[in-house]
C-alpha cells in the first residue's frame, strides 16, 4: 500500500557551496509532514543485497508516492540550485537503503569516496530517515589530482590512479572520513531525521559510517531514501 506523503509546512531549504570547485549542495530540513510513514513502509519492504553497486548494505524499492511528494514538489528549488531548465523533463529513480556492513565485512572500494556517475547533470539525493547518531555524508578531494568531481574526461586519469592507490594501500580499518591517505575531507553534512540533501552525482563523496556497522532493521538502523534525477531532453 502506498503511503500518503506530503511536504511539511515547516520545510526549510538552503544551498551551500563546497571546496575549491564550489559545487552546490542543497540541504532541505523537515521535508515530509509525516516522515514516520516512510519508516513504516520500509519495515514492510523486501530488502536485498544490491549486485551491481558497492553500497555497503541492503536496498529496497521506494514507494511511487515518494517521487510525487518530494521530487516533483521540489522542482522549483532544484531548478534554482542546479540550473535545471524549467522545460526539462526529469527522470527519477530511487530506493531505500540500510547501511549495515562493518569495516571487517566491507571491501576496500567500499571504504573510499566515490562518484556515482561522470555526468555533472545527474543529481543524487539522500533523505535521512534515521537520527543524528548515524553518520551523514562527506565530500572529498583526491590529493594527487586535486579533483573534487569526476567527469568523463577526468575519469580517464582518475580511475586508473585510484585503483592503483587502492591496491597499494594497507587495508583500511575505517570507512571514508577525515583521516585518509589519498583523500581530503572538504565538507560534510550531518545526518538529521527528515533531512534531504541533493548534490551533483559526479562529486567525490561517501557516507560517513561507523566502523562497527549498524542494524539491518529499518526502524533502528541507518535508513535513508536514496535516488537520482536525470534530465531528459
Amino acid at each position: 500500500m502506498e503511503p500518503s506523503l506530503s511536504l511539511s509546512p515547516t520545510i526549510q531549504v538552503r544551498r551551500i557551496f563546497m571546496g575549491s570547485e564550489q559545487h552546490p549542495l542543497m540541504i532541505v530540513d523537515s521535508v515530509l509532514e509525516h516522515p514516520e510513514r516512510m519508516i513504516d513502509t520500509a519495515r514492510q519492504a523486501s530488502f536485498y543485497k544490491p549486485e551491481h553497486t558497492n553500497y555497503p548494505g541492503l536496498n529496497a524499492p521506494l514507494p511511487l508516492s515518494y517521487c510525487h511528494a518530494v521530487v516533483n514538489s521540489l522542482r522549483g528549488p532544484l531548478e534554482a540550485a542546479f540550473g535545471l531548465a524549467s522545460s526539462a523533463r526529469l527522470k527519477y529513480f530511487g530506493f531505500f537503503a540500510v547501511a549495515t556492513l562493518s569495516t571487517a565485512q566491507a571491501t576496500p572500494i567500499q571504504k573510499i569516496p566515490h562518484h556515482d556517475s561522470p555526468d555533472p547533470n545527474r543529481l543524487a539525493l539522500v533523505h535521512y530517515l534515521c537520527n543524528e547518531r548515524f553518520g551523514g555524508t562527506g565530500f572529498f578531494r583526491h590529493k594527487r589530482t586535486g579533483y573534487e568531481s569526476i567527469d568523463r574526461v577526468r575519469e580517464q586519469t582518475y580511475v586508473p590512479m585510484a585503483r592503483t592507490e587502492l591496491t597499494q594501500a594497507e587495508p583500511a580499518d575505517t570507512f571514508a572520513g577525515r583521516d585518509m591517505a589519498n583523500y581530503e575531507l572538504i565538507g560534510q553534512v550531518g545526518a538529521m531525521f527528515n533531512r534531504l540533501i541533493v548534490y551533483r552525482s559526479h562529486v567525490l563523496h561517501s557516507a560517513l559510517l561507523s566502523a562497527a556497522g549498524a542494524s539491518d532493521d529499518p526502524g533502528s538502523g541507518r535508513l535513508t531514501a536514496n535516488g537520482f534525477i536525470e534530465t531528459i531532453r
